[in-house]
């Protein structure tokens, strides 16, 4: 996901999901109502930030069909898994313009993974590759050998430094929010990461994916 600076008042209201209803329906319908796509308001909201499903329902807050359609597939989405929709801007420094990407949360391994939610999918990676640390004998251990392995080396790092992205949404919003996570790995859980990492065109995600399959391929042999 995207991170701006230090939020001012305005981007904390923002962030607030319990109040923040009139501030993104102002915001929703300047941008897909007026098309409106500069200026203050925009300039003034975070880079990310959470809604409730329920205050994006207004049918009249979109009048083209394709982005209804859109919005209506997050909302309901967001209301099957007792979520929330995620609001990411983009901007176009050369025209000046700001554009914006709608996601579900909390993530969940399974989701497509994109630049709206890269954050929180690492997070949940690397997450992997602590508890495979602390519990080798389960699936084997992924940093395994990282000192002698510059590549291994350089991958733990890169992924280690997309996960820390999260970190910036913590102080507002509690880890439930942002990912849905079994800590204990089972392997069912596993297999999804598998399957999240093989349809991902993330950095490391291939490589990462074939890290995995040959680690627990030797952990089963031996």
């Amino acid at each position: 996901m995207p991170h701006s600076k230090a939020p001012s008042n305005q981007r904390q209201e923002f962030m607030r999901v319990e109040s923040n209803q009139d501030l993104v329906l102002r915001l929703f319908r300047t941008y897909y109502r007026s098309h409106q796509t500069s200026g203050k308001l925009f300039d003034d909201f975070p880079d990310f930030f959470l809604v409730k499903p329920i205050v994006l329902k207004d049918p009249d807050l979109i009048e083209r069909a394709s982005d209804r359609l859109i919005l209506e597939d997050c909302v309901r989405r967001a209301q099957e898994r007792q979520g929330f929709v995620g609001v990411s801007k983009w901007r176009n420094p050369k025209l000046n313009y700001y554009w914006l990407e709608l996601s579900v949360f909390p993530f969940m391994l399974g989701d497509e993974v994109t630049q709206n939610n890269e954050g929180e999918f690492y997070y949940v990676l690397n997450q992997f590759i602590e508890y495979t640390r602390e519990h080798p004998k389960q699936y084997g251990d992924m940093a395994g050998g990282v000192e002698a392995d510059n590549d291994l080396a350089l991958m733990l790092e890169g992924i280690g430094k997309h996960a820390v992205k999260m970190q910036a949404l913590l102080p507002h919003y509690p880890i439930e929010k942002l990912v849905t996570l079994n800590q204990n790995w089972p392997l069912a859980e596993v297999n999804k990461l598998l399957q999240t990492l093989k349809g991902s065109d993330l950095d490391w995600c291939e490589l990462f994916f074939e890290h995995i399959i040959y680690v627990m391929g030797n952990k089963r042999e031996t």
